[in-house]
Order: C-alpha cells, then structure tokens, then sequence
C-alpha cells in the first residue's frame, strides 16, 4: 500500500458504496484503470476494502521487492528456485492478526465488506482468501486459492474445484466421517498469494515455498479453535469446521466470463481473528485484471514440464509461452512454441506429443485448447505477433488440425462430457520452401538504437 500511495496508483475512495453490484462495478473501472483502491466506507461493514493491488505482472515484482521491468517468465524461474529451495516457516507465539480475537456467538460475518459480484451469483463471495488445510497422506499443510460463499453470520461454503488439492482433502475428511478444520486467510504477504496459486509439489507447502520468494521464513500463529498454522501478520483469519453433512449449489461469475456452479461443503465459523486496523482483501471476480495476474501462475509448474518433455524429444525447440488469460483463451490455455524448424513434418509432432502427454488431471490436454508453432523470428510473448503468424503463413489445411474427443477441466462448460472437447493445434511456421517468400522485413541493428540518444534534453 505505501508503494503504490508513493506511486499514485492507490485511490481511496471516501464515499459509501453498497457492496451488491455498486461496489463491484468501481472495482471493474479502477482495475481497467491499472488502480489499486481502498473502499473506506462500504454499507452494513465494520471493515474497508482493499483490491487491485497485483493487477499487472510488474506489481508481482514489486510484491516481491524486485525493481525494474518484470515479467511472468522471470517470476516462473524465481518459482522454480522456490520449489527446490523451500524455507521452512517459523512458528511465534502471537502476532498483528491476534489484534482482536472473536468466537462463538461473537463471531459475525456480516461485519466484513464482502461483494455481491454479478446478477445470478449465489450470493456475497468472498474472492481473495488463502485456504490452509493439512493434507493427511503428508501432513504438509496444503494452500490454495478458493471461493467462499457467505450463508449467514457465522456459516459459508468453501468451495474445492475437481482437479484441486483440496478437493482430495476433502474426500479423505469425509471418508473419515469427521468435520475437518480449515481456516481462510483474508490479506496475506503477496508472496503466499501467489505461491497460493501455483501447482506445488505435495510433499511442500507453499507456506515454505513463500518464504523462498520473499528470501525470509514465514511467521505463523496457531489457530484459536483448531492446530492449523497462520500467518501471523495476515489482515484476518476465518477459522472454520467442514460439516460433510450439509451440501450446497454454489455459483459465481467466474474468470472465464462463465458461470460456475459447484456443489460444495458447508463450514460453521469457529472464530475470527484480525489486525485492530484490518482491512478486507477482495479480487474482483470474472474476467479482470487481478483475477487474470493471480491465475496465470498457475501455469508455470505445467510450462516447465511441458519445455523439459519437449526439449528432450525436440532439441530445436527454443522456447514455449503458456498462456492464460480469458480475454484470449477462454476457460483453456493456449501453448505458443517457438522452433528452429529443419522439417515441415515436426510442427504436427510436437502439437500431437504435447496432447498425447501424460499428467492426470493436469495433463496438458485437459487444460491447452489451442498449440501455435511458429518460427524464430516470431516473438511468442506478443499476442499480435502470434496472430500475424497464423494469419500470414498458414494456407494449407493440413497445417491446422482439429482434434476431438478430449477431456476437459470443469471451467470448461461447453464441454460435453460424453463427447468431450475439441483441440486446435496451428502449424504458424514458414515451409522451408517458401521461407524467403515469406521473409519479414527487418530493421537491421533497431534493436540497438534508442531514441532516447537522439531527443534533445
């Protein structure tokens, strides 16, 4: 917050706001606007309300406190680094988040701004919590990024997608037959946010691989009615108990501009624990800016796998770009592959060898709807450049393959689960017969030359 009040980029918003769709739509606008915002005064709260803080990859190195140009491949490695490097948390007595401390008839959600996002949402979501639970096959505590509905003052559902960690945790709770705690961290260290939202590996926990990022150990507190371990300079922990019992249908506007229904858990709150000057932490839910930074991390763990498979079977692969944005991808990502190419035929393998891959539920045919392979002199981190590739080099119809019968993630709602999904792989690149024909033009040594040098001071 104090770097981007320095920077200008933080407004504060004095006026009240009513958290059912008013508040949402202010937070669209600010977050175009590339905008974090303090909601200072929302209807029926006893709390404000912070957002758009990681709205662009280069507030992902602030967060982080890299300075300079940033970018998601540079913050991909940092994540590499951290999942062979983890730094183990430390465990205090007490921390800011024990500020105020609230259980049994004390605990009252309706305190906390929480949004009302889009017209058919179940009801208000809360959009930027850091679920920790612990993982009985490793005991590791296990993070993730989830949505909370809020049912009343003291009860919410948490919901667990079908490919999540947490949704096995889940299954192995209520085999047992008993209620199992959780506890939902509302404005935490940047860094568990976004370790949060990366695949890590079971055996770690992104608690650890956090410290890795920030190059420090994490501080945790224990939870008033459970074991479980928090953060203890976080804004707000909601600690709660998963009743198996109770079901419910849940939807919410979500990032692909779909919506999402899931049929998740009850949890009744067990206490809440926060800063005496807390602050609420909210994403603005669909298709936006934070929502869109935050989830193309979890990208990086598959890209990594995908470069080192693919590199083995194809040592002219460069480089690879997964991208995951639902301005361009939908509920899929597309995998942009950059080659020196030496035959017309390795385009198509490499588009079938990535889709015949293994990986489970995060096999990359599951989640990839669409491969482009294009030449060197195609810049696979330019959108626009990609689409000029397609559209420049590709006439042949053997050269786009379609390919059905896949099966997708649940984002995924036209896909049909009898008949599956379709894939799209382009073949982007030049035939080698026709590669001076299709020669760009290039500035010789523009790379070199800054205009900077030549404007008058």
């Amino acid at each position: 917050m104090e770097l981007l009040e320095q920077s200008g980029d933080l407004v504060r918003i004095s006026k009240e706001v009513d958290p059912i769709y008013q508040l949402p739509a202010l937070m669209c606008q600010l977050e175009q606007r590339q905008k974090a915002f303090v909601f200072e005064n929302v209807r029926g709260a006893k709390l404000p309300l912070i957002g758009g803080v990681l709205v662009n990859v280069d507030r992902l190195g602030q967060a982080l406190g890299i300075t300079g140009p940033f970018s998601h491949k540079r913050l991909s490695k940092k994540f590499s680094d951290a999942f062979a490097h983890p730094l183990a948390a430390q465990h205090v007595a007490s921390g800011p988040v024990k500020g105020v401390v609230k259980t049994d008839e004390k605990v009252d959600l309706s305190e906390l701004p929480v949004p009302t996002f889009f017209e058919d949402d179940s009801g208000p979501f809360i959009t930027g919590a850091v679920g920790i639970s612990r993982n009985p096959e490793t005991g590791v505590q296990n993070v993730g990024v989830y949505r909370v509905l809020i049912l009343g003052n003291n009860k919410i559902s948490v919901n667990a997608s079908t490919y999540s960690d947490l949704r096995r945790i889940y299954a192995a709770a209520e085999s047992s037959g008993e209620a199992m705690p959780i506890a939902l961290v509302i404005g935490t260290d940047p860094a568990l946010l976004m370790a949060a939202s990366s695949k890590t590996p079971e055996t770690i926990s992104e608690i650890d691989v956090a410290g890795a990022l920030n190059g420090q150990p994490m501080k945790l507190v224990k939870c008033e009615t459970s074991e479980l371990m928090v953060p203890a300079n976080a804004e707000i922990v909601i600690e709660a108990r998963i009743d198996f019992s109770e079901k419910i249908l849940q939807t919410l506007g979500e990032y692909p501009g779909l919506y999402g229904p899931e049929t998740d858990p009850v949890a009744h709150v067990t206490a809440i624990t926060h800063r005496k000057d807390a602050m609420f932490y909210s994403i603005m839910a669909g298709p936006n800016a934070e929502q869109v930074t935050i989830g193309t991390i979890s990208a990086y763990t598959m890209e990594s796998v995908i470069q080192d498979n693919l590199k083995k079977a194809f040592p002219n692969i460069k480089q690879t770009n997964v991208i995951v944005d639902p301005r361009y991808t939908g509920p899929m990502f597309q995998l942009f592959v950059q080659i020196e190419k030496t035959s017309d035929a390795e385009p198509e393998k490499i588009i079938r060898s990535v889709y015949e891959a293994g990986g489970g539920a995060f096999a990359p045919s599951r989640l990839i709807r669409r491969i482009v392979v294009v030449d060197e002199d195609v810049d696979i981190f330019d959108y626009a450049d990609i689409e000029w590739a397609v559209w420049t080099r590709v006439a042949d119809p053997r050269k786009v393959l379609v390919l059905s019968g896949y099966q997708s993630w649940e984002l995924d709602r036209a896909s049909d689960e009898e008949k599956g999904s379709v894939r799209i792989g382009i073949d982007a690149t030049a035939d080698i017969a026709d590669r001076e024909k299709l020669k760009r033009p290039v500035v010789p040594g523009a790379e070199n030359v800054r205009l900077e040098d030549f404007l008058a001071r």
